[in-house]
């Protein structure tokens, strides 16, 4: 792992992709290669490196490893799911199990990914981490059921939508920091400090992803991009525009027409507003645990994230 944000946890990221890869092998044989490809692009970690910063001080324990692989590999079959129901044909420059083995098999193939993980974690020697794994696998799962009900419907309240990304993201980004800062032994205090931090940047997070969906190119992003509007999902800046300008908005998205130009600067305002309102809320949950090693990782994600913003924010 290179990227800056891994700095001061090379040797948990090191530990973590060396039990990754020992998983392939407790695959069926026909299922390895499919495992293989979907570890073979790792984008930034960014669930494990959630845990590891819950779980920061010291040298990594082969619990937080096991953690942080079972979060990761949720997040793997969410990615496999959310391919088929987009109809994603690219993620992190590379060809999806959608693409490369159809949809059927990759369904099937990320319900044993949540499988497997939902194994290591019941092999844990407390019920918790299986409970904390469980309920965010069923939450995630959920919110997509939601999203996926909620699809070409134009009266789509603002509450649903941040209900739905919740559920979807946010969970599991809640999931990982109290995964981390249980298997580090914190105090409570600590593990509900950084799931709130987890929580409120899970949300600011799947604002900029659906951001990034109306405002970037496929090539930048290394994956489908698009496909929001045309699959008839709602996210933040194609409500906010329906409630200011009407509905009209909603059909030229889905004509393919270009969101910079039929989206107004107001609502581009008003949704980066509040995905930094997300962000200052989830530094503002460290205050208790200040002074403890995490918030130095975790406040990194967020200075991340906001650089990451302004970068795509439009121009007026």
């Amino acid at each position: 792992m290179t990227s800056p944000l891994h700095a001061g946890l090379d040797a948990h990221f090191v530990a973590l992709e060396r039990f990754l890869r020992e998983q392939v092998d407790a695959f069926e044989p026909e299922v390895r290669p499919m495992v293989t490809e979907v570890l073979a692009h790792p984008g930034k970690r960014l669930r494990p490196l959630l845990a590891f910063s819950a779980g920061a001080g010291g040298e990594p324990s082969p619990a937080l490893v096991r953690g942080a692989a079972i979060v990761e590999l949720v997040h793997l079959a969410t990615l496999v799911h959310d391919d088929v129901l987009d109809g994603a044909d690219t993620r992190h420059g590379a060809d999806t199990p959608n693409r490369t083995h159809g949809a059927h098999a990759a369904v099937l193939f990320g319900d044993a990914l949540f499988a497997h993980a939902l194994m290591l974690a019941a092999e844990h020697t407390t019920p918790e981490l299986c409970r904390i794994v469980a309920r965010a696998s069923r939450e995630v799962c959920s919110g997509e059921v939601c999203q996926t009900f909620s699809r070409g419907n134009d009266n789509l309240a603002l509450a649903d939508y941040y209900r739905h990304i919740q559920l979807k993201t946010a969970e599991l980004f809640e999931g990982a920091c109290r995964v981390g800062a249980l298997l580090a032994d914190r105090p409570r205090e600590h593990i509900e400090a950084c799931a709130t931090f987890g929580r409120h940047l899970g949300i600011a997070y799947q604002i900029y992803d659906d951001l990034v969906d109306l405002l970037q190119d496929d090539a930048k992003a290394g994956k489908t991009l698009g496909t929001d509007a045309a699959s008839g999902k709602m996210t933040l800046p194609m409500l906010l525009e329906r409630d200011r300008s009407g509905p009209a908005v909603l059909a030229a998205l889905r004509r393919g027409e270009d969101a910079r130009t039929c989206i107004s600067p107001e609502t581009w305002r008003e949704s980066f507003r509040l995905l930094d309102a997300e962000i200052a809320a989830a530094e503002g949950a460290l205050a208790p645990i200040a002074g403890s090693p995490s918030p130095f990782f975790l406040l990194r994600l967020t200075a991340f994230l906001r650089e990451a913003a302004a970068r795509l924010a439009p121009r007026a």
